[in-house]
């Protein structure tokens, strides 16, 4: 099974740095696996804290708990799924106590996954908004790719 990410069992006291808070889109699994069918389109975001170097959280599995991985395994993540960033975003977070706050509640819980309203997309926006951040998502749905309008260099 391809690398997912760590599971943060218990509080590290840790605190992650969201002044420096992205929204990094990666290419999508395939909708089948193993066979040939099309490629998910719309892409998978992560969020990162810090940069590169920093740490990247993100959620796959219809009812699983949220991953953290640092630089390297992130890395190790991208070649494992066959990935590639496809664009990174940076996202303002004026307090980053809250968010940091939400995300140690989101990861100490299992993430129900539905698909196109609640999914990879949605936990970055929950995160960012606790922290006083942007919506990320446009219209009705969560499709990470339509809300990666813009394309940062680290």
């Amino acid at each position: 099974m391809a690398y997912e990410g760590e599971l943060l069992q218990q509080c590290t006291g840790r605190v992650y740095d969201f002044t420096r808070t992205y929204a990094v889109l990666v290419t999508g699994d395939q909708l089948i696996p193993h066979l040939a069918i099309t490629q998910n389109r719309w892409g998978h975001m992560v969020l990162n804290t810090g940069g590169p170097g920093g740490y990247y959280f993100q959620t796959a599995g219809f009812y699983t708990f949220p991953r953290v991985m640092n630089e390297i395994q992130f890395q190790r993540y991208l070649e494992e799924h066959g990935k590639y960033i496809i664009a990174v975003t940076r996202i303002p977070v004026p307090h980053p106590e809250k968010a940091q706050f939400r995300l140690e509640q989101l990861l100490a819980g299992r993430w129900f996954w539905r698909v196109i309203r609640h999914n990879c997309e949605s936990l970055v926006e929950e995160i960012v908004m606790a922290g006083g951040g942007p919506r990320l998502h446009i219209g009705a749905y969560s499709l990470p790719i339509e809300s990666t309008n813009q394309c940062t260099s680290w």
